[in-house]
């Protein structure tokens, strides 16, 4: 049995303290779609533009680094257009975008390891470096501008526009108190053999990023604590990934970066392209790790993370297919050591680093022997208190698990006396466990032949057949009006 006492303490105290971080964007429902900039002002770089930038000492240029899976980023975006457009007749000031999804080179040059993140160029004139913006409570248009501001005058330098003529102070808070969003319910159901084959694969490709795009975010050396991070990460994939046949590709990449304690990022690529050589021809299903751009179920690598961290909470660490025995705290300890260093979502880092922290992996670790239900409860439970700051709805909901809670009462809550943690547990195991059964149905999906039909008769049949069925029983169906193509994951 789950303690309950430690799942209200735990997400309370969370709560609060989340409560103290300068929420940059305030309430926002997750937009998942493509971020795209669409002012005229603000020009989006590649190498060859950045460059001219850099070398355009006559003028001053702020550039936003930003990705375009990040929620904060999406935001942000929107902020940074706006003032833009303030600047709009100002000479000498001018404005950019980097999205380091696509330009990781620009960003690991410039040393950006979060975003978003604002540099500041040619102040004054002769500057050898970029000034970087402070990451504020209120990541506003007008903060954004006070700092331009500021900035300029401290270094005696033409001044672009009066901060409280443009941008009215406003001392009401922008974050009102967060609250799940409508319980949104998938047309799939969680726990087919597709969607979980489409979740592996997630995954896998989620893991994948890790080692091409943030073991060097902000840096072009693998070296110290990020490098000791990154063996963890990459032996705890080894320890606790779906199906012996992926953890044995990650223990070969576990022996091939240990063989040195340096890496150069044209090296590591290196390594990484052989062993993906390996990796795809001996990995089940077979190619799991063959793009970092294809995430399947996911439409962001938010959610890619997401379904990974769950993946390994659920896998029986402690059972002898795994090549290391770990305890349950240690796959959590791992989590929060990539989301330390290889994650780049600023807004996001902080609030899983303040939730997960130290001293709350250490009293999961008094429970190890108990099982792995209070990891598995736990990350649940972070993952939700970041659904309800994205406005998104509790998961699972009161249709997908009737016997998750023991209320009728929306919207749901973190109430202990309101959880049945064990069902709760076996849920979300139900959903991100992937056990023989996948590989069972995926092998009779290609070894059993199509039976050919003796007519067309007989399909007209079996389509009537199947259209009265639906007639039959769509008083039993979800209105499809309620209904969103839309994850639980944000």
């Amino acid at each position: 049995m789950y303690p309950k006492t430690l799942i209200l303490s735990a997400a309370t105290t969370a709560l609060l303290a989340l409560e103290q971080l300068p929420f940059a964007f305030g309430y926002t429902r997750l937009d998942e779609s493509p971020l795209s900039i669409t002012s005229k002002i603000v020009q989006t770089f590649d190498n060859e533009s950045f460059g001219a930038v850099l070398n355009d000492t006559q003028n001053v240029w702020l550039v936003n680094f930003h990705s375009s899976w990040c929620p904060d980023c999406r935001q942000f975006a929107l902020e940074w257009e706006k003032v833009s457009s303030v600047y709009s007749n100002v000479e000498n000031i001018h404005w950019g975008a980097v999205d380091c999804t696509t330009q990781n080179d620009i960003c690991s040059q410039e040393g950006i390891q979060s975003y978003p993140r604002v540099k500041m160029y040619h102040v004054p004139p002769d500057a050898k470096e970029a000034i970087t913006m402070p990451f504020g409570r209120d990541m506003n248009a007008r903060y954004v501008a006070k700092w331009i501001e500021e900035t300029l005058k401290d270094n005696k330098m033409q001044r672009g526009i009066d901060v409280d003529e443009v941008y009215p102070p406003n001392n009401v808070s922008r974050n009102p108190k967060k609250m799940f969003g409508d319980p949104v319910e998938p047309l799939y159901d969680d726990r087919s053999v597709d969607v979980q084959l489409k979740r592996l694969k997630a995954a896998g490709t989620t893991a994948l990023f890790t080692f091409e795009v943030g073991f060097f975010m902000g840096t072009t050396v693998l070296q110290g604590k990020r490098y000791e991070a990154a063996v963890t990460w990459v032996r705890t994939l080894a320890a606790s990934f779906p199906f012996k046949e992926n953890r044995d590709a990650f223990a070969k990449l576990v022996d091939a970066m240990k063989e040195q304690k340096r890496w150069k990022q044209a090296d590591w690529n290196n390594l990484i392209n052989r062993w993906k050589v390996t990796a795809n021809a001996m990995s089940y299903p077979s190619n799991l790790f063959a793009d970092k751009d294809v995430l399947y179920m996911c439409k962001t690598f938010m959610c890619g993370f997401w379904t990974l961290f769950h993946t390994l909470t659920v896998s029986d660490v402690t059972s002898e297919s795994s090549m290391e025995q770990w305890k349950p705290s240690e796959i959590v300890l791992a989590i929060r050591l990539v989301v330390q260093y290889f994650f780049g979502c600023e807004m996001f880092k902080r609030r899983f680093l303040t939730v997960n922290t130290k001293t709350v992996i250490e009293n999961l670790a008094l429970i190890d022997e108990d099982g792995p239900n209070t990891v598995i409860l736990w990350i649940w439970t972070v993952h939700n208190i970041v659904n309800m700051f994205y406005g998104k709805s509790m998961w699972p909901t009161k249709l997908s698990c009737p016997y998750c809670y023991d209320t009728n009462i929306l919207p749901l809550s973190f109430d202990p006396t309101m959880l049945n943690e064990d069902i709760v547990a076996a849920y979300v195991r139900s959903v991100y466990k992937f056990g023989d059964k996948l590989k069972l149905e995926q092998h009779r999906l290609v070894t059993t032949p199509w039976v050919s039909m003796r007519s067309i008769a007989t399909v007209a049949v079996l389509i009537a057949i199947f259209a009265a069925l639906i007639q039959q029983f769509k008083h039993h169906l979800i209105g499809t009006k309620v209904l969103k193509t839309q994850d639980h994951i944000a």
